[in-house]
């Protein structure tokens, strides 16, 4: 029993090693999100959704103004005495246009931050690798969040792999394809809206079929058989046509509702489009041209992996051409001598020749 009482007790110790362990393999939270500039373009779907309703309850509220005249009630009716899909349909319109309010507000920050002078010239008229911190100590010092701007992150993830690197080639591979990334992020921003964009039209139309259901159901349906009865027949008749419109007015408020959203939506992705053009170009003015490789260049990819072939063969490539150019040197050497032994052979017979 005792002994069991001790392996019980060596298990929690040998728990808490192997945790440990794992923490240490672990990344940090900074670590991890140290470049995720996902916040630059997405945004809180639980806040935008609050948003959408508060400015839904304003939307309903304002549609009682048009109960005072009866010229305008029917804009009332629309939304009130239509079923349930008017609501769906202008909650979702709602909740697109917060997300359109919202990353408006991130893109106008945006635009803001390349107002600045990121890299001053103050610093060093080339970016190297001894005032590489100085730069990301200016930028630091702006105060600004690296993860809500794209150019932020792309300028230090520059900065970074050039010191580690340095490599002009490899950090402007780097940094395509950071901006393939960005791409990537800003389209798939904007997938909810673009179901909504599909989702409120066929909404509208869920609503049609229900009206139109409702309105054919009602036909034949009064006591005693209104079948035989022609003035009943009339009246179920201008019943079931009144409730067939009706029932399409919910396609109508869908139509509208989509075009509403689709337009500002493609004109919003048009200016993250335009910024995105906007970070590279000035990556390629203000970073890449005035990047510089430290003295004596560094070696190739391969090498620096460790590739040994390749140092071989460099080796015996260099090997190769002392050799030519000593033979070079012995040629020129000989030929030296043939010119002179030819010159003294031309003295000689011209001074036999006079004599």
């Amino acid at each position: 029993m005792a002994t069991q009482k001790k392996s019980f007790g060596k298990v929690p110790e040998r728990a808490k090693k192997r945790a440990a362990q794992v923490n240490m393999m672990q990344r940090s939270t900074d670590e991890m999100g140290k470049f995720d500039n996902a916040s630059a373009t997405s945004v809180n779907m639980g806040i935008t959704a609050g948003i959408g309703f508060g400015v839904l309850v304003v939307f309903y509220v304002f549609l009682l103004v048009f109960l005072f005249s009866d010229s305008t009630k029917i804009f009332y009716e629309y939304f009130y005495e239509r079923g349930w899909v008017p609501y769906v349909v202008s909650y979702l319109a709602c909740w697109s246009f917060a997300i359109l309010w919202v990353k408006r507000k991130k893109l106008k920050g945006q635009l803001n931050i390349m107002q600045f002078k990121l890299l001053p010239e103050d610093i060093g008229q080339d970016i190297k690798e001894e005032n590489l911190q100085h730069f990301g100590a200016h930028i630091n010092r702006l105060g600004f969040d690296p993860r809500q701007s794209f150019l932020l992150t792309r300028i230090l993830r520059g900065l970074e792999h050039f010191g580690v690197r340095r490599n002009h080639t490899a950090t402007a591979d780097m940094l395509k394809s950071q901006s393939e990334i960005d791409a990537t992020m800003v389209d798939s921003s904007y997938v909810l809206i673009k179901v909504f964009i599909w989702a409120i039209p066929i909404l509208g139309f869920i609503g049609t079929v229900l009206g139109i259901s409702d309105a054919v159901s009602s036909f034949g349906s009064s006591e005693g058989g209104g079948m035989q009865d022609l003035d009943e027949i009339r009246k179920q008749l201008g019943e079931v046509t009144g409730g067939l419109s009706t029932a399409f007015d919910t396609t109508l408020v869908s139509l509208v509702f989509s075009l509403c959203v689709m337009f500002p939506t493609s004109i919003m992705q048009k200016r993250e489009e335009d910024l995105l053009n906007k970070v590279d170009e000035y990556c390629n003015e203000y970073f890449l041209k005035r990047l510089r490789e430290p003295m004596g260049g560094s070696l190739p990819e391969g090498m620096q992996s460790g590739d040994g072939t390749l140092i071989e063969r460099a080796e015996n490539l260099q090997a190769y051409l002392l050799q030519v150019q000593e033979s070079q040197a012995v040629v020129a050497q000989q030929m030296t001598q043939i010119a002179s032994q030819f010159h003294h052979l031309m003295e000689n017979s011209m001074g036999e020749e006079e004599s």
